[in-house]
């Protein structure tokens, strides 16, 4: 007997084991995955001498989509950027209704949720924030990033500030204001996000609608709707008659000569006969 639990004993630590070894490969497993995404090598790019501005634009499915466009924004804020636009819609696809009491009724809608944003992170955090958020999709449906090179226009508009003592004020402050437009271009990389979740289907339970209450009692407007509609059906079959009636006399004309015909002849081929 003493074996026999000894034995059990043995089994149930090596299957205890082994389960624990299992949990522990599937956990290492999801950080390699995590850690291996593979980010564009337009993704701050570097050659000496030349300045560019980026974008990117990147649309993707999540599991959750207020919670993942925080995450999402957080990273962008933590990396010393910061948000322009956040937009969450959320669009029906399909929606039906069961009355389940004479006060309440169920009603079931299909939604599916998206949310836009547009936010800016440090030009040299572009790669570190784009693999954080890819990191948060389940399927990645689009991603563009583009480079645009700034070099001609950031020297350029130098050469233009210093000389900028010899030209009008206005003309001060416009190449100015170029100068910081170019500077915040380079400085920082601008990223549009479109991030939407699978639909899924949100019940609810309302009261009934007032309207249909109210013509449930109303039995005044009820009648008089009533009698409109009979009014203009009535209407609208005397016109169709007098639209189809000269087809119908034509028609009606034509038989009447046809029979009127026949039995002409039906009567001269009997006295012939005769």
């Amino acid at each position: 007997m003493k074996k026999v639990i000894f034995s059990i004993l043995i089994i149930a630590s090596i299957v205890g084991c082994k389960k624990y070894e299992g949990n522990e490969s599937a956990a290492q497993m999801e950080n390699k995955a995590a850690t291996d995404i593979e980010i564009s090598n337009a993704a701050n790019p570097k050659v000496e001498g030349k300045v560019f501005k980026s974008n990117a634009l990147i649309e993707m499915k999540v599991a959750d989509v207020m919670k993942n466009a925080q995450e999402i924004e957080q990273n962008a804020i933590d990396l010393k950027g910061f948000v322009l636009n956040s937009e969450l819609n959320n669009q029906t696809l399909d929606s039906d209704q069961v009355d389940i009491s004479a006060e309440q009724i169920k009603k079931m809608e299909k939604i599916q949720q998206t949310n836009f944003i547009e936010l800016k992170v440090p030009a040299n955090q572009l790669r570190e924030h784009v693999k954080f958020a890819l990191g948060k999709g389940i399927i990645i449906d689009h991603i563009l990033i583009n480079n645009e090179e700034m070099t001609f226009e950031k020297y350029e508009n130098e050469l233009k500030n210093e000389q900028n003592q010899s030209v009008k004020i206005s003309k001060q402050i416009e190449n100015k204001v170029n100068k910081a437009l170019i500077n915040d271009g380079i400085n920082y990389a601008t990223i549009d996000y479109k991030l939407s979740e699978e639909p899924h289907v949100v019940s609810t339970i309302l009261p009934q609608s007032e309207i249909k209450v109210y013509r449930e009692i109303n039995l005044v407007y009820e009648l008089r709707q009533s009698w409109q509609d009979g009014v203009y059906y009535f209407k609208s079959f005397i016109i169709l008659i007098f639209k189809f009636l000269p087809t119908i006399l034509s028609v009606l004309f034509l038989y009447f000569v046809i029979k009127y015909v026949l039995r002409r002849f039906k009567n001269r081929e009997i006295k012939t006969k005769s």
